[in-house]
């Protein structure tokens, strides 16, 4: 029975990097990943549990799916790569992919780390003033610091912990309509999991699976259930001899430039060339964005967190200053 990959986007980054500079040397699948044993100290169970599979006859793809270390959407690129004998291509192209990933999120996490630690900080020095004058007793403090402190983080974790839970209540649909339905939300969502969407349409249509055979294994990848319905009837059309063009049309989401790009790069036979391509270009446009709101939402954290110090500070001082009998 196939395990949840549990792998961040630095480890999967670091275990395509490792299997493309194997396969370029020429080593086989098996002492491939014998090596990696060496040098992966946490994947140590998920890498020997893929070796087993291996030695016991099953495909890379299969056995990696099995092990835990490849997820669905991995492991149909990787059995197409492995049919067409484009492995190390397909492993570069992820090791970059997550390698970008990991880059983008580490930068975003460095740059909140002093804002975070202010936050943390104004929880405790915001009750200080009312804690000297004896207007709150130390039980009272603690409560206004760690207490809030502590409703923060439970919140937070909540809200990260969301999507889980409403699927584990069968709910999750309910979830993904509702990021649909704010405009600002769904648009940032969509542009982004369409363009997904395509960059593993285009890497399997590159690996040498057929059109009709990737569109439904990319379509199943796009996290938001309510956006992959909208794939429905172009999944069923998908056999029926129309053009890609015609057939991705039907979903009502890919805008006429895009679509204008997909014909051409069919007529001209290189289709999955054309989709990466476009892809590719796509999402240097998106890492712009994630850029600037890399830089942003520390300036508004940073605002926050001062206006809410001066605020309590300038009330605070208020309230000593005017006389009781008023």
């Amino acid at each position: 029975m196939a395990k949840n990959p549990k792998l961040n986007a630095g480890q999967s980054a670091q275990l395509f990097a490792q299997l493309y500079r194997l396969e370029s040397a020429g080593l086989p699948a098996v002492q491939a990943f014998d090596a990696l044993l060496a040098v992966n100290g946490p994947l140590q169970k998920p890498l020997m549990a893929l070796n087993r599979q291996l030695k016991s006859g099953r495909p890379i793809a299969d056995a990696g799916f099995r092990a835990g270390l490849f997820d669905g959407t991995q492991r149909a690129l990787i059995d197409a790569a492995e049919a067409s004998g484009q492995l190390a291509h397909v492993y570069q192209q992820l090791a970059q992919y997550y390698a970008s990933r990991d880059s983008r999120l580490k930068k975003i996490k460095s740059r909140l780390f002093l804002p975070a630690a202010m936050l943390v900080m104004a929880f405790f020095v915001q009750p200080i003033p009312a804690l000297v004058a004896q207007d709150i007793t130390p039980a009272d403090y603690l409560g206004l610091s760690l207490g809030r402190l502590i409703t923060l983080f439970l919140s937070l974790l909540l809200l990260v912990k969301l999507p889980a839970i409403l699927q584990s209540l069968g709910l999750l649909s309910v979830w993904h309509r509702l990021q649909l339905r704010i405009p600002s939300v769904a648009k940032w969502l969509i542009r982004r999991q369409i363009n997904e969407f395509f960059r593993l349409l285009g890497m399997m249509l590159e690996s040498g699976l057929a059109f009709s055979e990737a569109l439904p294994k990319a379509v199943a990848a796009i996290p938001n259930r309510c956006l992959r319905n909208r794939f429905k009837p172009a999944l069923a059309a998908a056999g029926s001899g129309q053009s890609v063009c015609d057939v991705l049309n039907l979903t009502g989401l890919i805008n006429p430039g895009l679509l204008n790009i997909v014909h051409n790069s069919e007529h001209s036979g290189k289709l999955g060339t054309g989709v990466l391509h476009f892809s590719n270009l796509e999402a240097e446009n998106i890492n712009l964005n994630d850029e600037a709101l890399a830089q942003w939402l520390p300036r508004m954290a940073y605002a926050a967190v001062a206006f809410w110090m001066a605020y309590s500070i300038l009330t605070s001082r208020i309230g000593t200053v005017i006389p009781d009998t008023l």
